[in-house]
């Protein structure tokens, strides 16, 4: 009986969820509608947006297209947002500024008006975060004693403050850490003055500045105070980025670049530094918009528009092995030739081949004369099927130590199928 009931109450809600999907997708603008949906917008662009000059451009910008054909042909409200979106974003060059047409979510943010709706869906939330360990994906310990971090969020620390504290002891007595934020989109501040926290002697410190343009108001964000035996000052730190990295995760990479406590590594980040909150237009639209410009205390500037640049720049592919490279020439005190060879063969064990065809080339590099290290770079292009230079590295070998019979091995497979 439950099973049938069940049943009939997830076929009466997919039913009911089809048919507000289908009015929506039926839904036509008037041009009535358009012109309040920009009027709206504007209003609120001249009150609350973080750069009034910004605001000029983008109203003109609205009044011109409303004026011509270009709204005028837009009838569906999805299309419509974003056109809207890709307008103000063009004018103002803020990713964070986004129009939506969502009308059960502008319902439902309605309703969180009521303390405990609103403490629910915290609540909610909290719990799916959890199931993704509040964004602390991977936490390990790689060969040279290199730590690595994993983070695809910063969630509140009400809730991930247990999580992050253990992640960073596991890390504490590495050599240096990467943290990879290369598919980090952001979060919260409280999670970047936590992570900040561990690489500053002294507590507090200044990360950022904050202004409110409509209300004239300025606040700070400060590391915090923690354990001293928690600390990793002098500990070298790498930090991943991508085209993708974004907001809060731009906010930890800026912040800690200038202070000179992290090298950044990868491509230049996505460039949104601002503050935003949602604003209702009406029962069907909302947009989101930067109130709050954030200042950094070095630079009294920020990345908005421009993104993070990096110390090293290099792709989102590479970063990795070019970050743990960097590591390992740093820390590296004996052995680096065996060490970095080790290292490779952990990379190809992890099916990581380029990564470790980067870091035999390297020893290649700082030991040219070694012909083990050219034989273990020719094994990595065999995997990777890259025969030709497989040859060239065999050969080199061979050059260097003719006694190597691994070497003189695979130069007959290689030229017996070529």
């Amino acid at each position: 009986m439950k099973l049938y009931f069940k049943l009939i109450v997830t076929t009466v809600f997919c039913l009911w969820f089809q048919t507000i999907s289908a009015q929506e997708a039926n839904y036509v603008l008037s041009q009535d509608e358009k012109q309040n949906i920009v009027t709206t917008i504007q209003s609120h662009l001249k009150t609350t947006y973080v750069n009034l000059e910004k605001v000029n451009k983008m109203i003109e910008a609205l009044n011109v297209n409303l004026k011509s054909k270009k709204y005028k042909a837009i009838t569906n409200p999805t299309e419509f947002s974003k056109a809207l979106t890709k307008d103000l974003q063009n004018s103002s060059k803020d990713l964070h500024l986004k129009m939506s047409y969502k009308p059960k979510q502008v319902a439902k943010n309605k309703q969180l008006a009521s303390e405990d709706i609103r403490l629910k869906k915290e609540q909610m939330m909290a719990k799916k975060m959890a199931e993704i360990n509040f964004g602390f994906i991977e936490t390990k310990i790689m060969h040279g004693n290199i730590g690595y971090l994993n983070l695809r969020l910063f969630a509140d620390t009400k809730y991930a403050e247990e999580t992050a504290t253990a992640a960073m002891s596991f890390l504490n007595n590495t050599n240096a850490i990467i943290i990879d934020l290369r598919n980090n989109k952001g979060g919260v501040p409280s999670m970047v003055q936590l992570l900040s926290s561990y690489f500053f002697k002294d507590n507090p410190v200044l990360l950022s500045n904050f202004y409110e343009r409509k209300t004239n108001a300025e606040t700070q964000l400060y590391t915090l105070n923690i354990n001293e035996e928690s600390k990793m000052v002098n500990k070298p730190l790498y930090i991943l980025t991508s085209k993708s990295t974004f907001s809060a995760a731009e906010a930890f990479a800026y912040s800690l670049k200038h202070y000179n406590k992290a090298i950044v590594v990868g491509e230049v980040t996505k460039g949104g530094a601002n503050r935003t909150k949602r604003i209702t237009i009406n029962n069907q639209f909302s947009i989101s918009i930067p109130y709050i410009e954030a200042i950094h205390p070095v630079t009294k500037s920020n990345w908005e528009g421009v993104g993070v640049q990096p110390n090293i720049k290099t792709s989102k592919k590479d970063a990795f092995a070019r970050a743990y490279l960097e590591a390992l020439n740093n820390t590296i005190k004996r052995n680096k030739k065996s060490v970095l060879n080790q290292v490779g063969y952990a990379l190809l064990q992890e099916s990581k081949t380029e990564d470790a065809i980067l870091i035999f080339k390297a020893n290649t590099m700082s030991f040219p004369e070694d012909a083990n290290t050219w034989d273990s770079l020719g094994e990595a292009y065999v995997i990777n099927k890259q025969l030709e230079k497989a040859l060239t590295a065999y050969k080199k070998a061979i050059t260097l130590d003719p006694n190597l019979e691994s070497a003189k091995r695979m130069i007959q497979k290689l030229q017996s199928k070529s």
